[in-house]
């Protein structure tokens, strides 16, 4: 499907795959380009045809470079191969080169039936005094929680250093929390009317993640307030189930088992909101600072950018220049930070 894409500066057109909800956006030019690409053709024919039909004076090296770019992203496709559009490796959660070997997918599934079933039952979830009542319960269960500092200090101590018993309860507990997190994604989009096309969690190492992938084309319509809203109601739903394990810890004495999943609980789902709010994953945060700055791949735009200037390469992106280099220190920054934390979390285990 392809179309005009309305209120650009520049005439674009937008190739959209309703299969998988991919869509691409390509200018006039980059648009005649591709369709060059018969099957028949070659890199220099093509070169030839540019030249004197789209009057475009294009190196070979170049023009074969967008030829892989179009293969890679499924607008082009070998002769004898199935097409339909692929996700750019650029964009989504990655994690190196050691992703195919380390990320185990536990839950990966179109989740649209079951969040119009819950939605049609319990509308109520998405209500604005329902989700108010809930902050304010979490107010109240972080300031009961802060008022019994010490003794939670001491039950955070005992749990994971005079047992491992807590190893028993991590994973459910952290995977349980993620899935509420991006349930408070996936729900909020429902709410808004818009369909969610991949739900997903899994285990990376020691790192358990999850993401939520609303049809972007009436994501991106909502007004900023409400896809905002979407963005936060993932930290709230961490929050609450923080409150619960609160909860729990409150009213369950020391040596109960359930004491211990309290604890978990509460520590459990405090750290799997570290990667999320971290800048360097894709995650909350990162995607409210590509809303915020109308910015999508930003830190793909930002790392391509600095290489080329490290590689003295000029760039067409020097008006973002300190926005660029100062996106891709953090990433690198934290990266080594992460690394680091998973590295001592692997010592830790050892016996």
């Amino acid at each position: 499907m392809c179309e005009p894409v309305a209120g650009a500066e520049k005439p674009k057109f937008r190739i959209y795959d309703p299969q998988n909800d991919i869509a691409y956006e390509l200018g006039k030019t980059e648009l005649a380009l591709a369709r060059l690409f018969n099957g028949e053709r070659t890199v220099e024919q093509v070169q030839r045809v540019a030249q004197e039909h789209l009057q475009a004076t294009i190196a070979l090296p170049k023009l074969a470079a967008f030829q892989t770019r179009l293969l890679q992203l499924g607008l082009l496709t070998h002769s004898g191969q199935s097409g339909g559009l692929k996700r750019d490796p650029a964009t989504g959660i990655t994690y190196g080169p050691l992703k195919r070997f380390l990320l185990i997918n536990l839950v990966k599934m179109n989740p649209q039936s079951g969040l119009d079933r819950l939605y049609s039952r319990a509308p109520w979830l998405c209500s604005s005094l329902f989700n108010a009542l809930l902050l304010v319960a979490v107010g109240v269960a972080l300031g009961f929680l802060f008022s019994q500092w010490s003794q939670f200090s001491q039950d955070v101590m005992a749990t994971y250093t005079q047992s491992w018993s807590w190893l028993a309860w991590h994973y459910p507990v952290i995977l349980s929390s993620i899935a509420i997190h991006e349930l408070g994604h996936a729900l909020s989009c429902r709410h808004y009317r818009v369909r969610v096309t991949d739900f997903g969690i899994g285990v990376y190492t020691l790192l358990a993640t999850g993401w939520v992938r609303p049809e972007q084309r009436t994501w991106s319509a909502l007004s900023p307030g409400k896809r905002a809203i979407t963005i936060l109601m993932g930290p709230a739903a961490s929050f609450y189930y923080a409150a619960v394990g609160i909860a729990i810890w409150g009213i369950t004495g020391t040596g109960s088992p359930f004491h211990d999943m309290a604890v978990v609980m509460i520590v459990a789902s405090c750290l799997s909101l570290i990667p999320t709010l971290l800048p360097i994953f894709n995650g909350d945060t990162y995607l409210a600072l590509t809303e915020f700055f109308n910015q999508p791949r930003l830190r793909q735009r930002a790392l391509r950018y600095c290489r080329q200037r490290l590689a003295g390469k000029s760039t067409e992106d020097d008006k973002d220049s300190r926005l660029y280099w100062l996106v891709s220190l953090f990433t690198a920054f934290g990266w080594v930070l992460a690394w680091c934390g998973i590295a001592m979390m692997i010592f830790r285990l050892l016996p």
